[in-house]
């Protein structure tokens, strides 16, 4: 496996895990929009892996489905 190849899991994974953590809640993006701040744009391309969070947006991410980063981390 390349280092592009593990990014790009990385990054599936962690769309998949928001977009898990999201639908479990009942949220739509605009709910987890308003909820932590960030642009519905922005989520849905975090979700698709067109775009890859900082540790600000994996902490405001955490925090806004009430986990702590090592939670919300766990497993990818």
């Amino acid at each position: 496996m390349t280092s592009q190849s593990a990014k790009e899991d990385i990054g599936v994974r962690f769309g998949v895990r928001i977009r898990n953590l999201r639908e479990k809640r009942g949220w739509s993006l605009t709910h987890l929009s308003i909820h932590s701040g960030l642009s519905k744009t922005f989520l849905t391309n975090l979700e698709t892996a067109k775009k890859e969070p900082c540790l600000f947006t994996i902490e405001t991410l955490a925090s806004s489905f009430d986990l702590t980063v090592g939670k919300l981390m766990r497993g990818l």
